[in-house]
C-alpha cells in the first residue's frame, strides 16, 4: 500500500484521538482541524487502511487504534464520494484505485476476511458501491456461497438475532454492513432466506429488506414474502403499508400483492406504538442542498435522539440508544457545529421529508431503512412523496411579507444589498458552486480580474442553475420563517430575491448572487 509520508503524522494523530474516545465509550468528536484534514487529505485512505490492517488483531494487538483508523477511512471515503457527486472524476478514480488495491491484497492473502468486511462496512457507511474487483474478492473469501444460502445459515441467523436482542433493525443493519460487498444475487438470497426460512423470528427482518438500496434485492425479497404473506405479523403489515410509497412507483404493485394476501389471510394492521417527538431541530440548508434534522423523543427516564439527513433526497436516517440529558446536549451541539440549527414545527418536518421522499423515489431509489425506525420511534408518521410546489410556496411566503416590502424601491434595495442579511452570516459561507467545468473556467479566467470573472460566471454557468438557487433561497426562507418573529431573520428578503431569480432577473445585478460568485472564485482558486 502507498503511504503519503507528508500526511502520515496527521493521520496517526487523528486516529489516536479517535481511538482514545472509542476506548472510553464516547463517539469521536469532529473538530475544525479534523474537518480540514478530511478535505485536504483524500489520498490518506491508503495510509488509514494500511494502519488499520497492521493494528487489528490477530495480525496486530490494538483493536481500538485499528478502529480509529477505520473511522478515518470511512470519513475520508465519504468526502471523496461528495466529490464524485459533484462530478470530479479524479475522486472517482481514487476510490476505484483504492478498492482495486484492497482487492489485490485480499487475493494475495495479505488481509483476512474480517478486515475485508470492515472495509466493506466503511464503503457502505460512505454510500459507495463496491467495485467489481472488491465484490469478486469478497465473494471469493465467502467460499460457502454457491448462489444459495448455506445449510447452516439458520444457526448463524439465530445467533445474530440473539446478539441483536431480537431487534430486526439491528439485524438488518449488521447484515447490510457485512454484505455490502456481496453480489446483489447473494444479498437477495439472504433476504429470501430470512423470508421463507424455518425461523419465523427472521421474517420481520426480511420485510425490512424491502428498503434495501438495490432494486434487485428488493424485488427478490418481495417475491419471497408473497409466498409467506399469510404468516406475517400485524407489525409486519403496518411496516409494509408505511413503506409502500417509499419505494419507486414501479415497485409498489409488488407490495400491494403482499398486503392484499396478508389481509385476505386475516392479518390485521397493528397500531403505531406510543411515541413522540418532544423537540424537532433542523439545520439550515447548505450550498449542496443538505439539511439535517434531529428529533428528541422520550425513552423512560432518558431520551432518544433520531436523525434524518436530506441531500435533496432522503439520504440517511437512524435512531440512537436512550441517552442522558448531557449526552443529548452534546449531540445537538455537535450537529450544529457547521450550520445553525433551529427548532421547527412538525408540519415543517413533514413537508421537507415529503419533498425528499419524492426526489428519492423519482430517481429510482428507496427510502433508507432508518427512516422507518425513526417513524416508529416518534409514534408514527404518514410521510408520502410530494414535491414542494415552488410557485405555491413562493406565493405563500409572498402573502406573508410586510406590506412595505412590496414597494418597488424596497425590492430594488434588497436586490442590490451586499454584506450579509440577518441570520445568513454562517449559512452563506457554504453557498458557492463546485464543479469541474467551473474550476476550469475559474482557472482560465482569473486574468480577467475577479469582478469581471464574477459577472461572467453569473451570466453563464450560474445562470444555467438559476432554478436551483431560487429553490435554495425559497427553502431557506421557509426554514427561517419557523423561527420566532423576534429573531427577525431575513426570510422576507430571501423571498424577494427568490422571486426575482425565478422571474429571470440578471443575476449579476443581485448582490447576494454576486457574493455567491465571488465566494465560488475564492474557493476554487484556493484562497
Amino acid at each position: 500500500m502507498r503511504r503519503a509520508h507528508a500526511k502520515a503524522s496527521a493521520t496517526d494523530q487523528h486516529a489516536r484521538k479517535i481511538a482514545a474516545a472509542i476506548a472510553k465509550g464516547r463517539p469521536p468528536a469532529f473538530s475544525p482541524d479534523l474537518d480540514r484534514y478530511l478535505d485536504e487529505s483524500p489520498g490518506e485512505i491508503f495510509a488509514a487502511f494500511d494502519a488499520a490492517s497492521r493494528h487489528m488483531p490477530p495480525m496486530g494487538t490494538d483493536a481500538s487504534l485499528a478502529f480509529g483508523y477505520l473511522f478515518l477511512l470511512q470519513a475520508l471515503l465519504e468526502r471523496l464520494r461528495y466529490q464524485t457527486d459533484r462530478g470530479y472524476t479524479d475522486a472517482a478514480e481514487l476510490i476505484a484505485t483504492f478498492q482495486a488495491e484492497v482487492a489485490a491484497r485480499a487475493e494475495a492473502g495479505q488481509i483476512d476476511e474480517q478486515m475485508l468486511v470492515y472495509v466493506g462496512g466503511a464503503l457502505h457507511q460512505a454510500s459507495i458501491p463496491a467495485s467489481p474487483e472488491f465484490a469478486a474478492a469478497s465473494a471469493k473469501q465467502h467460499a460457502d456461497y454457491q448462489g444459495e444460502l448455506p445449510a447452516d445459515v439458520g444457526d448463524a441467523l439465530q445467533g445474530l438475532l440473539q446478539a441483536c436482542d431480537g431487534d430486526p433493525f439491528a439485524l438488518v443493519g449488521s447484515l447490510a454492513e457485512f454484505g455490502h460487498a456481496m453480489p446483489e444475487q447473494a444479498r437477495g438470497a439472504l433476504g429470501c432466506g430470512l423470508a421463507i426460512g424455518a425461523l419465523a423470528e427472521t421474517r420481520p427482518a426480511a420485510v425490512l429488506f424491502l428498503l434495501d438500496s438495490s432494486p434487485v434485492v428488493r424485488r427478490a425479497v418481495a417475491g419471497a414474502l408473497s409466498q409467506v404473506a399469510a404468516s406475517l405479523s400485524a407489525v409486519d403489515l403496518r411496516r409494509l403499508v408505511t413503506m409502500r410509497n417509499w419505494r419507486p412507483e414501479g415497485e409498489r404493485a409488488e407490495l400491494d400483492t403482499i398486503i392484499r394476501s396478508a389481509r385476505t389471510a386475516g392479518v390485521t394492521c397493528a397500531q403505531w406504538e406510543a411515541g413522540a417527538a418532544q423537540e424537532i431541530l433542523a439545520t439550515a440548508i447548505d450550498g449542496a442542498a443538505t439539511q439535517s434534522f434531529l428529533l428528541v423523543s422520550p425513552a423512560g427516564r432518558k431520551k432518544r435522539v433520531s436523525s434524518i439527513l436530506t441531500k435533496g433526497h432522503v439520504a440517511d436516517a437512524w435512531s440512537g440508544e436512550p441517552e442522558t440529558k448531557r449526552q443529548i446536549e452534546v449531540a445537538i451541539a455537535a450537529a450544529s457545529m457547521d450550520l445553525p440549527m433551529r427548532t421547527v414545527s412538525r408540519s415543517y418536518l413533514d413537508r421537507m421529508l415529503s419533498h425528499g421522499l419524492s426526489l428519492t423515489t423519482d430517481r429510482g431509489g428507496a427510502a433508507p431503512l432508518g427512516l422507518l425506525q425513526v417513524a416508529e420511534t416518534i409514534g408514527g408518521a404518514d410521510w408520502q412523496p410530494a414535491r414542494i410546489d415552488f410557485c405555491a410556496a413562493l406565493s405563500e411566503l409572498t402573502a406573508d411579507l410586510p406590506k412595505m416590502a412590496h414597494h418597488p424601491k424596497a425590492v430594488a434595495e434588497v436586490l442590490r444589498y451586499r454584506g450579509g442579511f440577518a441570520g445568513l452570516d454562517v449559512i452563506e459561507q457554504s453557498w458557492f458552486e463546485d464543479d469541474p467545468e467551473l474550476l476550469e473556467l475559474v482557472t482560465r479566467g482569473q486574468r480577467r480580474g475577479r469582478a469581471k470573472l464574477a459577472s461572467y460566471l453569473l451570466q453563464s454557468f450560474i445562470a444555467r442553475r438559476r432554478d436551483q438557487w431560487a429553490e435554495l433561497l425559497l427553502r431557506t426562507a421557509l426554514w427561517m420563517r419557523e423561527a420566532p418573529a423576534e429573531a427577525d431573520l431575513a426570510w422576507p428578503e430571501l423571498t424577494i430575491i427568490a422571486q426575482a431569480i425565478a422571474d429571470g432577473a440578471d443575476l449579476s445585478e443581485i448582490g447576494l448572487m454576486r457574493d455567491v460568485a465571488e465566494r465560488t472564485i475564492a474557493v476554487l482558486a484556493g484562497d
